[in-house]
């Protein structure tokens, strides 16, 4: 691909933002007297005309000193990464793109030394040491990821392409550098499945029979569980995450997961109602957060595990314990939820906010998403949109000078007046009193 064709891409693909930004980063260089790329996921989504703001940058010298210098210019707070020779900067970003590689309020950029790297043992971390950009390109993980494009003001567009990522990107290839590449990161293989899968691209033969001998090897025992979490997460946080999933199955990738782990035959059409769900949840529900969908993604992956068998993934990958609490009660209460307002009885408001209370609203859109209830899906949406926003407009305070001592009633009545509230029979704070006044007389002389 000529310069010419790159420099068009570069304008009709990037915002006018992020030029600027690129073409600071490319002075920088010049004025430490170092080449430096845009490299990995950023050319090739370029090159397909998708957006990915995510910047990773490739320094031929020292990526630390270039980050410090260019925070120097351009502001932002440096984080290096010594033993891999990489370092990141956080910068301010324009509000138009907050939603974009943002941590923290921060825009992102990962810098990294152009290195070359040496595994010493299978799935172990490798030993890494300053090169060129040609030997740090050859070390990465597909053809398609192996391209790069200078950003120097000399040659700024210049495209480097050896391993035949272009090729390959056009005719929709998963191609994997070296034979080894699997033994040496078998994380690579979970990419290998999200890229396909995302693209609609497919695995070269090759790669998939290098894939598949990795797995005969039990290569995934020997890799880090939380790095294979990492990727497990961002497989979930693809658009589609169940084309993946199935994938996976198909390539006998789940068993590392867990010995047990089957998918649902409905596993497609659950996504499809989930995503509905989340996307009606995001555009009626405002100012109580927006759900975490990998998570609800990872309910639905574990979905035929039983609570035992899930908490033995949630330990093994060691997830986080706000996670770990979600899915397992999930996993312990969704069944009794789902009965409890799919049964012919009538429920009353309160009813259904006690079933509901104590869940997080991943669970809740999963349970949503399962259900072919439609009057279940019609409780649910009132609980999200109405009951759970209730609040009482009495207090413990209220209660103290209406001469009860402080004890565990305290708790018992609000819940109460709280029901009544939600099922309509109390309106203002005069009718929450009045309520109040009325179970006081019930404790007679209790105080």
């Amino acid at each position: 691909m000529n310069l010419t064709t790159i420099q068009i891409k570069i304008n009709k693909v990037f915002p006018k933002e992020l030029i600027v930004l690129i073409k600071k980063m490319g002075i920088e260089g010049d004025s430490q007297g170092v080449r430096v790329f845009l490299v990995g996921g950023i050319v090739r989504d370029l090159l397909l005309g998708r957006k990915n703001y995510d910047l990773d940058i490739v320094v031929e010298g020292n990526a630390t000193k270039f980050g410090k210098n260019l925070a120097e210019k351009i502001g932002g707070t440096l984080v290096s990464y010594k033993r891999f020779k990489t370092a990141t900067l956080f910068i301010e970003w324009p509000k138009e793109l907050r939603d974009i590689s943002v941590q923290n309020d921060k825009f992102k950029i990962d810098i990294a030394a152009a290195r070359k790297e040496i595994y010493k043992k299978p799935a172990g971390l490798p030993v890494v040491s300053f090169s060129s950009i040609r030997k740090d390109l050859c070390r990465r993980d597909f053809t398609i990821n192996s391209m790069a494009v200078c950003i120097n003001k000399d040659g700024f567009g210049s495209f480097i392409d050896h391993m035949g990522g272009e090729k390959d990107l056009k005719d929709g290839v998963i191609r994997v550098l070296h034979d080894k590449s699997f033994i040496d990161d078998p994380t690579r293989i979970l990419r290998a499945v999200r890229f396909e899968q995302r693209f609609g691209f497919s695995i070269e033969k090759r790669t998939k029979y290098l894939i598949k001998h990795a797995i005969r090897s039990g290569i995934f025992s020997k890799v880090g569980n939380q790095r294979v979490r990492e990727e497990i997460i961002l497989m979930l946080k693809e658009n589609f995450p169940e084309k993946a999933l199935c994938r996976m199955r198909e390539l006998h990738e789940l068993r590392f997961v867990h010995p047990k782990l089957t998918l649902q035959r409905t596993i497609k059409s659950n996504f499809i109602s989930l995503r509905q769900c989340i996307k009606w949840y995001n555009s009626t529900v405002y100012g109580q957060g927006k759900p975490d969908v990998w998570v609800c993604n990872l309910m639905f992956f574990l979905d035929k595990l039983s609570l035992d068998e899930c908490n033995e993934v949630l330990e093994k990958f060691v997830f986080p314990k706000e996670i770990k609490k979600k899915i397992c009660q999930y996993k312990i209460k969704g069944v009794g939820m789902l009965k409890g307002i799919s049964s012919g009885k009538k429920v009353k408001p309160s009813g259904v906010y006690r079933l509901f209370a104590d869940s997080s609203v991943e669970a809740i859109l999963c349970l949503m998403a399962k259900t072919r209830s439609r009057s279940a899906k019609i409780k649910i949406r009132k609980y999200l949109v109405e009951y759970r926003t209730v609040k009482l407009e009495v207090s413990g305070s209220d209660i103290v000078k209406s001469g009860l001592n402080p004890g565990p009633k305290y708790k018992e009545i609000l819940r109460d007046i709280l029901d009544k509230k939600i099922d309509g029979e109390l309106c203002t704070k005069k009718d929450e009193l009045r309520y109040l006044n009325k179970k006081m007389a019930c404790f007679g002389s209790g105080k």
